[in-house]
C-alpha cells in the first residue's frame, strides 16, 4: 500500500496550486470485509454525518459523484516521470487501486460527506469492499 500513498501523494502535490493544498489517502479499514462498513466509515470520518451510496458502475462514476469535474481538480496534471501508458489519469489509478486490491471489487460506495462546518473545499470519498478488507479512499483539496 505504500506505493499507492506515495503516488497518491504524487498526483496531490502536483495538483496543488498557490494557497490550495491537496490531500489524498487511502486507508485499511478493516482487514476483515464482513466488518460493518457504515460503522467503520462513521468512526473514521468521527462528527460527520455520512450517507454511503453503492455505486454499480462505479468505475464510470468514479470521480464524478459530487463534483462533475472531478478529474480536473485531482488528477489534472501528470507528476515528473510517470508513464500513464496510454491511459487518463482515472484510469490510471482505477488500475493502481485494482492492482492494490488483487482483484475486481466486491463493492464500492460514495461516501456522502456532511461535515456540519469546514471540511475541504471540496472532497470525494469511497469505500471500497475487497476480499482482502475495506479500504477508504479519501480525496480533499483545501485553501
Amino acid at each position: 500500500m505504500k506505493t499507492i500513498h506515495e503516488i497518491l501523494q504524487d498526483f496531490a502535490e502536483v495538483n496543488a496550486f498557490r494557497q490550495v493544498s491537496n490531500y489524498y489517502e487511502l486507508v485499511l479499514l478493516s482487514s476483515n470485509k464482513q466488518d460493518d462498513i457504515y460503522k467503520l466509515t462513521k468512526d473514521f470520518t468521527k462528527e460527520d454525518n455520512v450517507e454511503l451510496i453503492q455505486l454499480k458502475d462505479w468505475k464510470e462514476k468514479f470521480l464524478f459523484c459530487e463534483y462533475p469535474d472531478g478529474i480536473e481538480y485531482w488528477f489534472r496534471n501528470i507528476p515528473k516521470g510517470y508513464e500513464l501508458n496510454g491511459l487518463t489519469p482515472k484510469l490510471y489509478i482505477i488500475e493502481l487501486l485494482l492492482t492494490e486490491f488483487e482483484q475486481e471489487l466486491c463493492e464500492v460506495y460514495w461516501v456522502r460527506v456532511d461535515a456540519k462546518g469546514y471540511y475541504a473545499c471540496s472532497s470525494e470519498e469511497y469505500i471500497f469492499k475487497a476480499k482482502k478488507g475495506i479500504y477508504f479512499l479519501s480525496l480533499q483539496v483545501h485553501d
